[in-house]
Formats: C-alpha cells, structure tokens, sequence
C-alpha cells in the first residue's frame, strides 16, 4: 500500500462482505500500514470503522486476527482493544498480554471480573505489571497464575503480595520455588520462607539471597540477646529460655517433645522461643506464623522444627484453646499453670474435640497438661 491509498466507506463495506479468507489478509495488511502511519486523518477514521466493524464479526478466526494485527498499535481506540480482550480466549489472549492500549485499571477490572486462568495467565506475562496488577493477580488465589506471575521477573510484586503468596500458598511447592527464584525478594519475605519451605528450596533460597541470608543470619544471633529478644516484645529472656531448658532436661523430655510441653504449659511465647532455636529463624517470624487463625502457619512451624506428626492433630487443638484463653493465661507464671487452668485447658480441649471429632494421641496431651499442674521450677 502507498501512503496515496484510496480507501472510502464503500470499499470498507465491500471487504466486510468479502470471504473470510480475503478479510483476514486485508485486515493484516491495513493494520500494519496504520501502525507505520501511513493513512491520513479521514482515512484514520474509516479504518477505526473497519476495526470496531470487525470486533463484532461472527467469525472468531477473523476476530482473532485482528487482535494479532493489532496487538502492538498503541493508537488503537480503547473501546477496540476492550471488546477484543473481552473476548473468547482466541481473541482476548493477544491483547490481553501485549496491548498497552488497556490501562491498569482496564486490567484489574478484569482481572476481577473474570475466572478463566488463561485470560489470568496472560495479563501475568505482560512487559510492565504494576504492583496494583499483580496484586489484584494474588487475589485471585490461583496457583498456575501466581506461579506465573512469579516467573515474570518484569512485574513488580509488593511486600504485601509476596507475604500473602507465602502464607496462602506455602504447600505449592512449584509457586515457592518460582518465589525462591525471583531476582530480588524483600528480606522480610526472605524471613518468612525460611519457615515455610522445604529443605531443597531453603538450600536454593540461601544461594540465591545470599547477602540478605547473611543478614538474617546477624538478626537470629542477635535475637539471642535479652535487650533484642525485649524490642520484639517477647516475654522470655535467655534466662527464662534457660530454667525452661534445665526443667525439661530434669524432667527428661525428650528434645522433639519439649516445645509440645511448653504448650502443655500453657506457654505459648515459650513454645515459640523454642521453635525459633530449633529452626534457627527469627523468633519474630515464628510468632507472626502463629498468628494465623487459618493454622497453616503452626503447620509450617511444626513442620520445619520436626515435631513429632503424630501428635500434630492433638496439639493443633491445643493451639486453639491456648488461643481461646489467652487472657487468662496471661495470670499465670508460665512454667507451671494453676490447677484451675490445667482444668480450663482440660474442658477447653474436651469441648473442641466434641466439635471436631476424637484426633489421635489426645490422651497423652491431657495427661501432660495435667502433669504440668504440678511441676515449678526452683530458683
């Protein structure tokens, strides 16, 4: 085509009328001229006719080659690229990954008005996706399009969404190793990881983040220290740490079961205190973990720290009603709970497991619960 194309409205009408295949060749060529700038203002406009003419075409074949002819245009009107990427997956993918004539907000909206993984898939693929996208992306709580959103080292991801993706999808091990794998993470969510992921993936993560690890490393010896223990509002000096460790020694309780007893205890702050030497991460991390109601986080602690399994069920339980009384066991002297709230805890558990059904080795938590009523330690 020469830039003195003769191009009206009648010979548009006529090629809408013309065979598909003849339409599809046509549309190529129009569209790469337009791109180059090779029509004049009048020419502009009856050639935008022709586009949204084409966007309504019963033919999805046609519909899609528009959208590849166009997918890289700029100066597409918004109104086109919309109704394409609206589309069925034929025609909505091409413009839906390339076309930057769709705004953030155009993508969110429909990122939030749609479930098709693909269409997902492809705004995740995008050159330049902002962290609102790929927060709205995250919210969408599929694996495949977290996975790629991850590999995409393109998008930007916020704290907020990289925590979130840590804590929703902890058990997916592809999605944490696409995490594991990115550029750069924040040493925050580097803190988090460490808790949660496999000993293949912890090994990947220190070679990966080696310099943040190394600062992380400073954070756990340091976290040692009672003034640094006391700034993360903890309740347990080294000191404290100790008496309960010279207990459990005196007791005989056997490594593996001497974070199980501090719940026993009612002492959840120890229990935390204990995972975080065993696993060697920041007390911080292990208390926010906890936290979470859902109780994935106590799952990927236990885990880590090589609890026994079996005791796991019975000692979520227990998770749960420390929760439920954990007012009122902030009366108590951590080491060794009153009778009266060995005898809280007891009907506490009893009532959750009336709920949810008898779990494996209960008896043996409530016989260390009540043993514990008894037990203090010297000064």
């Amino acid at each position: 085509m020469s830039k003195n194309i003769g191009l009206s409205l009648e010979d548009i009408r006529h090629l809408l009328k013309s065979p598909l295949e003849k339409r599809m060749d046509v549309t190529k060529k129009i569209a790469e001229f337009y791109s180059s700038g090779g029509f004049d203002d009048d020419q502009m406009k009856i050639i935008e006719y022709l586009f949204r003419s084409l966007v309504k075409d019963t033919e999805v074949q046609m519909r899609k080659t528009l959208a590849e002819s166009i997918k890289n245009i700029s100066t597409i009107p918004a109104d086109v690229v919309k109704s394409l990427s609206e589309d069925v997956q034929e025609v909505s993918l091409p413009v839906l990954e390339f076309s930057e004539v769709l705004s953030d907000a155009d993508l969110i909206d429909i990122i939030e008005s749609t479930q098709d993984v693909k269409k997902l898939v492809a705004v995740s693929n995008r050159d330049e996706v902002s962290e609102d996208i790929s927060g709205a992306l995250v919210e969408s709580k599929s694996e495949e399009v977290v996975d790629s959103l991850l590999k995409n080292e393109k998008a930007a991801v916020s704290e907020k969404s990289y925590m979130k993706i840590a804590n929703e999808f902890a058990d997916k091990e592809d999605v944490m190793n696409a995490m594991v794998g990115r550029h750069t993470l924040p040493i925050s969510v580097i803190e988090t990881l460490t808790t949660k992921i496999s000993d293949a993936l912890y090994e990947k993560l220190g070679e990966k983040h080696k310099d943040e690890f190394s600062q992380i490393s400073d954070e756990i010896k340091n976290s040692r220290d009672v003034v640094t223990m006391k700034a993360l509002g903890l309740k347990a000096s080294d000191e404290d740490y100790k008496k309960f460790r010279d207990l459990m020694q005196k007791l005989h309780v056997a490594d593996e079961l001497i974070p199980i007893s501090a719940l026993c205890m009612g002492n959840m702050n120890m229990f935390e205190v204990s995972v975080a030497r065993i696993t060697q991460a920041p007390v911080l991390n292990i208390r926010q973990l906890m936290h979470d109601e859902s109780n994935k986080g106590f799952e990927a602690v236990y885990t880590r720290a090589g609890l026994p399994m079996n005791l796991f069920a019975a000692t979520e339980i227990l998770i749960q009603v420390l929760r439920d009384l954990e007012e009122e066991l902030e009366n108590e002297d951590g080491f060794a709970v009153s009778k009266k709230m060995a005898n809280r805890m007891i009907e506490g558990y009893m009532m959750r497991v009336e709920e949810e059904g008898e779990v494996q080795n209960m008896d043996y938590i409530l016989s260390l619960i009540r043993h514990n009523a008894t037990i203090g330690i010297e000064d």
